[in-house]
């Protein structure tokens, strides 16, 4: 069986980068009928944080990439993490190491100025004597022949030996380093496919001499290319590496979020649009791509466009619901009728909340530069003929129509000099679908007001 895993390090937020990191083992999982863990990887004490996992947890639940064991964290396991270090020591794969940060610092200073990649010399590789745990444990790393690392995104990938080292698995407090937890972990949880950033590519050369050296299969790797930011530098704040619970603040919807995430490093022809069960059915590893791929805000706004347009008005309906700042004044009738007419103007769900309070919200207020240039003097008299106009007829789209094409062609104006101020006069701006659709989401008796006070800013504007 497939058994994949996300493992972040609670040290910061959840974002984009691991959260495709995430998408990709959780949908190989899925796609193969196989498992996806979760394990959080905090073994390093001083910059874990509850907070953090915490925030890494709830932003893994609103993407909806639910694990399917329970979650394993590794400072659950040091205890195991030390015998197995000692095992190694017995063996005579692994040993202690006394030295100085000084002394390691003058070594890798002579290397350097020698032209040689830095590593450890060796200096306590041999050394006999009880283990004492206040020592740091080196594993003893065969630098005499190269290591070939078999990746299904970058093919076969060899590690020299002057580029391997006796590196530390087990550090003095009592932790283990990240290459040794890693191993044994993925060991103990059965974890087939390791699908992680390419920036532990040539770490794997590592792993898989741990991995000999204690017995254990070598999985399959599959190493994700980064994701840059849209100028090809390394993807920051600035371009919208940021916590991925802030997106579900700004209004995407977490379908979109990984619809658009999944596009970034792999494909299926030329589509776009992916629902989930399309993404889980489509997805394999060979369609993987080497290069980075660029991260785009706009783009993702386009596919959130595109989800927020097919997705049925009742569950827009919840989602609007889950707003506090959302007007209370609207009945769920209306309220559905206006996510029918508004809802290919949104690009979020943040936007459908602005729009139902500008135009439900009492009193309009007026976007003052559309107000300037629209509700003027000349345009007075036809504004009160619409208002006089509305109050005489059936409250349909039909009626609405026929009435303001009979201003219009009593003060021999097109319909676009009477549109504008009248949305200005009824939603505050120049944003709305069609004049008859947007009239008939409110009562007569608040239009009218609503035309009536624009009929009054005018008067006043002109005295």
């Amino acid at each position: 069986m497939v058994r994949t895993r996300f493992a972040p390090s609670p040290s910061g937020y959840l974002h984009i980068g691991g959260v495709r990191t995430a998408l990709y083992a959780w949908l190989y999982a899925k796609n193969q009928d196989g498992k996806f863990l979760i394990r959080v990887e905090d073994t390093d004490i001083e910059r874990s944080s509850k907070e953090s996992v915490v925030s890494i947890l709830e932003g893994m639940q609103w993407l909806g990439l639910k694990e399917d064991e329970e979650i394993i964290f590794q400072s659950d396991r040091f205890d195991i993490y030390k015998e197995r270090s000692k095992e190694l020591i017995s063996d005579g794969k692994a040993y202690q190491c006394d030295c100085t940060q000084e002394r390691l610092n003058d070594i890798r200073k002579q290397q350097i100025n020698n032209g040689e990649n830095p590593h450890y010399d060796g200096h306590c590789r041999d050394r006999a004597g009880g283990i004492d745990e206040n020592h740091v444990v080196r594993f003893k790393s065969d630098r005499s022949q190269s290591v070939i690392i078999t990746d299904q995104v970058f093919g076969q990938v060899e590690v020299g030996g002057d580029e391997l080292d006796d590196f530390i698995i087990m550090r003095s407090n009592g932790a283990p380093t990240y290459h040794f937890a890693v191993v044994i972990d993925d060991f103990d949880s059965g974890i087939t496919h390791v699908i992680r950033g390419d920036d532990h590519l040539k770490n794997s050369a590592k792993h898989i001499q741990l991995m000999q050296s204690l017995g254990y299969p070598v999985p399959c790797f599959v190493h994700l290319p980064m994701i840059l930011g849209p100028d090809g530098s390394r993807l920051s704040k600035r371009h919208g590496a940021m916590n991925v619970l802030h997106y579900k603040d700004e209004g995407y919807s977490p379908e979109a979020i990984l619809n658009y995430l999944v596009r970034l490093g792999w494909s299926k022809g030329d589509q776009e649009i992916f629902s989930i069960e399309e993404m889980i059915d489509a997805f394999n590893l060979s369609s993987i791509n080497k290069a980075s791929a660029k991260f785009d805000i706009e783009k993702l706004l386009w596919v959130n466009q595109q989800h927020l347009m097919s997705t049925s008005n009742q569950k827009l309906l919840h989602m609007l619901n889950e707003h506090p700042e959302l007007t209370a004044s609207v009945n769920q009738d209306t309220a559905l009728n206006f996510i029918e007419a508004y809802k290919n103007r949104a690009n979020t769900i943040n936007d459908l909340v602005v729009n139902c309070n500008d135009l439900f919200s009492e009193p309009i207020k007026y976007d003052q530069s559309s107000a300037e240039k629209f509700l003027k003097p000349n345009i007075l008299n036809p504004m009160i003929d619409v208002h006089e106009s509305l109050k005489e007829i059936e409250w349909n789209k039909e009626s609405i129509s026929e009435s303001l094409k009979t201003v219009c062609k009593k003060h021999e104006i097109g319909f676009g000099k009477i549109g504008q101020p009248i949305r200005i006069a009824v939603t505050g701006g120049t944003q709305s679908p069609s004049i008859d659709q947007t009239l008939i989401l409110l009562e007569q008796s608040t239009v009218i007001d609503r035309i009536g006070a624009a009929v009054d800013y005018i008067k006043k504007i002109s005295n």
